[in-house]
């Protein structure tokens, strides 16, 4: 190459960059040192101070430096890569990102932890702009998660330092204590709120607005802004960036995200959680409550600039006002997942006090504190059952306190879920510096008082045509718009999903139980008592998919309540075949098993109910959906986002609280329950959370051996 294209021409200059990559990664230092100085120079020379090329060699001699442990030689060079970076290629652009981790290590490495973590602050809101608008300009959730998954380094990296898992300089980890420690904690803490559960949030609800919205002001402002995110997506991912063109297309996204927030009080709430401080979770915590949020992480070698193969389990733990947050390591992910199935498979009371043991023991005498602990699980622990662990003195974890399952610290206090999910303490119990919390957001709606039962469904009968089974054209729209990507793929997608029911399911077969299910509920909520309350049923062939769509379109009013008693399921991803999780969960309908052969019903349905379907559904001001079925918590699981299936569907459709179920259930005993939960939850008007806490006490301490069985009591899971 030198010989043909000359000394300093890019690509002889390219070469050169690479040979000294090669010796680097050969541990031959000394030889590539000279070969990187030499690029570097002639690529300033040649290109000039601030060209990409050249801030490539600059960025790479730097890491040499830093790969020796030469932390004093590095940070200028990283400093000044990164400062060239912001103008060239403007402060949210991934190789400005990537660097500007690169200076927050050496500042690590060089025990600078205070200005390491002032970097990685400002790395945060930078990072957070730059994802929010990748994740909202594709359909494809595979390169949604990827992208999750690209950019965690920078969260392990904070996790790593808030947990004081930090190596550098050869020498001991050292002990953060004081101002470091303090701030690492908080860093962590604040990361966890804003970055969990990232991929299910302003995205759905920006494209849930554009389809559906009622107001159709809102409809093409979500439209404009999905637009404009879509824009600067596409100019940060070109070869050659312009750092203006750039710079106007941030300043046009929150130009449109300002424009909506000030017409949707959904998107001003979401918008305004993303800088979300724990001060704020704090602060909605009712009195005598607290919340823990698990997260796996990698912990992150600042010495190596890798991260490690393990992965752990970190612990936020945010207590009721007046004390700081504890962020604790709880151990590898590989035992907890080993004890997990161990008590999955043998169910013993033994099994569930060791899993505990090995998650919550740390924090054991901290828990214990509190009447209400809010919990945000992650992972394969989206799939545990935590009422049914045991704690060290032999009782259920859910005879000491109760627990909510909540998906992310952000659910606490955006739109006042928590001040009606806790009842308050009695008068006495109360302090003036404890008062209520009184976010709660006014609802000026009329009051919703029908119910909805469906079970006993007939899968192998379409309805009759006749009457207002068809979906309306505003959900038909909603779910599939003609002549858009998400029309195609919804039409392969059912081709695919078909298959695979039949490949992996087979048939629906009846549940013989789940008709005296809704039949004994709607016989105990028809109640004169309550004159105001009515209560729908449909049985057999009537409990169809266009049915319901037409019942749950957007003008329409939906449910308060929302009782499914039928299968769910969740079938296996597969590569190749399909990469959206929300297309391989879903609910049968009636005439599901003749759907799951191609066929359609005279309500153009194929009676198979889509979790990418149910997201589109009207459910606001839906309190309660009860999905007393097979398998409906089952979902994707990942490092990312954890459960991928019906229960974030219902969520995005409008739903505040989702009763689902872990496992499997037909059985009388799953009548009887769902029965006394709706005993439970009639009266003085107690939350869904208190009905199913006292309805699993009632079950723990029954004469019946098999009621006190937690097969039947704790599969049950409301997520808040």
């Amino acid at each position: 190459s030198e010989g043909v294209l000359g000394k300093d021409h890019p690509q002889t200059l390219h070469s050169l960059n690479n040979l000294a990559v090669l010796y680097q990664a050969q541990g031959r230092y000394g030889e590539a040192k000279p070969l990187y100085q030499r690029a570097l120079e002639a690529r300033e020379r040649v290109l000039g101070k601030d060209h990409p090329d050249t801030l490539t060699s600059l960025n790479s001699l730097a890491f040499l430096y830093w790969s020796q442990g030469h932390y004093g030689e590095a940070e200028p060079l990283f400093r000044r890569t990164l400062e060239a970076s912001e103008g060239v290629l403007g402060k949210g652009h991934p190789n400005t990102l990537k660097m500007q981790l690169n200076l927050a290590s050496t500042y690590v490495g060089e025990g600078k932890i205070l200005q390491a973590l002032a970097e990685l602050r400002r790395m945060d809101a930078r990072l957070q702009g730059f994802v929010n608008a990748q994740l909202s300009s594709t359909l494809s959730e595979q390169v949604r998660l990827q992208w999750l998954r690209s950019k965690s380094t920078f969260q392990d990296a904070v996790f790593t330092l808030g947990v004081a898992r930090v190596e550098s300089s050869g020498r001991e980890p050292p002990v953060l204590s004081g101002q470091r420690k303090r701030e690492a904690v908080a860093l962590a803490a604040n990361v966890l709120l804003r970055w969990k559960r990232l991929a299910g949030e302003g995205d759905a609800l920006i494209a849930h607005l554009a389809r559906v919205s009622p107001d159709q002001k809102i409809q093409a402002q979500a439209v404009r802004l999905a637009q404009a995110r879509t824009d600067y997506s596409r100019l940060v991912n070109l070869p050659q960036a312009d750092s203006e063109a750039i710079d106007a297309a941030r300043a046009r996204i929150e130009e449109r995200e300002v424009e909506l927030a000030g017409i949707s009080e959904e998107f001003q709430t979401e918008r305004a959680s993303r800088n979300m401080d724990w001060r704020q979770v704090q602060a909605a915590l009712p009195p005598g409550s607290a919340f823990l949020s698990l997260r796996a992480f990698q912990p992150a070698n600042f010495k190596t600039g890798k991260l490690s193969d393990e992965h752990r389990w970190l612990a936020l733990f945010i207590p009721e006002q007046g004390d700081a947050p504890i962020l604790k390591d709880l151990g590898p992910v590989r035992l907890v997942a080993e004890q997990f199935a161990k008590l999955r498979a043998l169910g013993s009371k033994a099994a569930a006090k060791e899993l505990y043991a090995t998650l919550f023991g740390q924090l054991n005498g901290e828990l214990a504190k509190y009447e209400h602990l809010y919990l945000a699980p992650d992972g394969m622990l989206d799939l545990m059952a935590f009422t049914r662990l045991v704690l060290p003195d032999g009782r259920y974890w859910t005879e000491r306190q109760v627990l909510h399952q909540v998906r992310a610290g952000r659910d606490l206090v955006r739109d006042g879920r928590v001040d009606k999910a806790v009842r308050p303490h009695p008068p006495s119990a109360m302090s003036e510096a404890h008062p209520p919390p009184s976010s709660k957001k006014v609802d000026a709606r009329p009051r919703i008082t029908y119910e909805l039962l469906i079970g006993g469904v007939d899968y192998d009968q379409f309805p009759t045509a006749g009457g207002s089974l068809r979906s309306t054209p505003a959900t038909a729209l909603s779910s599939h718009p003609p002549g858009t990507a998400l029309s195609t793929q919804a039409t392969q997608v059912s081709l695919v999903v078909a298959n695979r029911l039949r490949e992996e399911h087979g048939q629906f077969n009846a549940l013989k139980h789940t008709g005296p299910e809704v039949r004994a509920i709607e016989q105990f909520r028809t109640h004169p008592d309550y004159p105001d309350r009515t209560t729908r049923r449909w049985e057999g062939r009537t409990a169809s998919e266009g049915r319901l769509k037409h019942l749950l379109s957007p003008a329409a009013t939906p449910p308060h309540i929302l009782h499914l008693a039928t299968h769910g399921f969740f079938l296996s991803e597969r590569s190749g075949e399909t990469e959206r999780p929300m297309t391989l969960g879903g609910l049968a309908l009636a005439g599901a098993n003749l759907g799951a052969k191609g066929k359609k019903g005279p309500d153009g349905e194929d009676g198979i109910l889509y979790a990418m379907e149910v997201r589109d559904l009207n459910l606001e001001g839906t309190d309660l959906v009860v999905l007393s079925a097979c398998d409906t918590g089952r979902g994707e699981v990942d490092y990312s986002e954890g459960v991928y299936g019906l229960t974030r569907a219902f969520r995005i459709a409008g739903a505040k609280n989702i009763l689902m179920t872990l496992w499997p259930l037909n059985d009388p005993l799953a009548k009887d329950f769902m029965k006394d939960f709706y005993v439970a939850l009639t009266g003085s008007n107690p939350s869904p959370a208190d009905a199913l806490h006292k309805t699993r006490l009632a079950w723990i301490n029954s004469k019946d051996e098999r009621r006190r069985d937690p097969r039947y009591w704790a599969p049950y899971v409301l997520v808040e």
